[in-house]
């Protein structure tokens, strides 16, 4: 029995690079994808000097608190190359948003949101005094590590990655608003889709949690359905319901 999501069309916003997973998922039940990058991830402004500088001293840290895959894949080489060379005496404990960030940094990992929420790792995060270091992409802001903070701990954050907006080309923009359905992952890009559509959307919008929610709201995007953990699974499963209530 063809799901749902069969011969819809569901339209995708991350950089291509990155959409292969979600990509698999959604023609694995039969939707037709259609791919409008609006966002790609690049080097901090810095070439990502600062983080390189503060993770090859991370055992200086208690604490290594990491909010995405796309920082996971960041810090994992140093995690790697330490383990490899046998060099560091103390390894901190390492915090993340969501499995997929904890499988992203290839190691052990203490403590793990789920749902993958910053506020649901805050309220984890335990009382202490140390050094954290919290790490996340440029458009992230500080009540996380503010939260962290107000626990005891002395927190440093350093800037990761930069999420960069792309603008689609015009044979793009025809296929996404004819499209069945608009997938938003992040509160960057419900901007993206705004600055280059307006609030035009397919008829059925499903944002990945509450804060990407918040955005398209403030922005006046009507969400049709949000996701409650912040995965790429949930996300195909809220639109499979939406489908199903129709």
């Amino acid at each position: 029995m063809a799901g749902s999501l069969h011969d819809r069309s569901v339209v995708i916003t991350r950089s291509i690079s990155q959409n292969e997973s979600l990509r698999r998922l959604l023609e694995a039940r039969g939707a037709r994808v259609v791919e409008v990058p609006l966002i790609a991830i690049a080097e901090p402004d810095d070439e990502g000097r600062e983080r390189d500088e503060v993770l090859q001293r991370f055992e200086d840290f208690n604490w290594i608190v990491v909010t995405s895959p796309n920082g996971a894949d960041r810090i994992a080489p140093f995690l790697a190359a330490a383990v490899a060379a046998g060099d560091v005496e103390r390894f901190p404990n390492l915090a993340a948003v969501g499995e997929a960030t904890a499988r992203s940094l290839g190691a052990a990992v203490a403590l793990v949101a789920e749902p993958a929420r910053a506020d649901v790792l805050a309220d984890m995060f335990p009382e202490g005094t140390g050094e954290v270091l919290v790490v996340q992409g440029n458009l992230a802001d500080d009540g996380l590590s503010g939260a962290i903070s107000a626990k005891g701990w002395s927190v440093t954050r350093v800037v990761a990655y930069r999420t960069v907006q792309l603008r689609p080309t015009p044979d793009m923009m025809a296929p996404a608003l004819a499209a069945d359905v608009l997938l938003l992952a992040s509160g960057s890009a419900a901007t993206a889709w705004f600055d280059a559509f307006g609030d035009s959307t397919p008829p059925i919008v499903v944002g990945m949690g509450p804060s990407t929610a918040k955005v398209a709201a403030t922005l006046g995007i009507d969400i049709s359905g949000i996701a409650p953990e912040q995965t790429l699974e949930s996300m195909i499963e809220t639109a499979e319901r939406l489908f199903d209530d129709l």
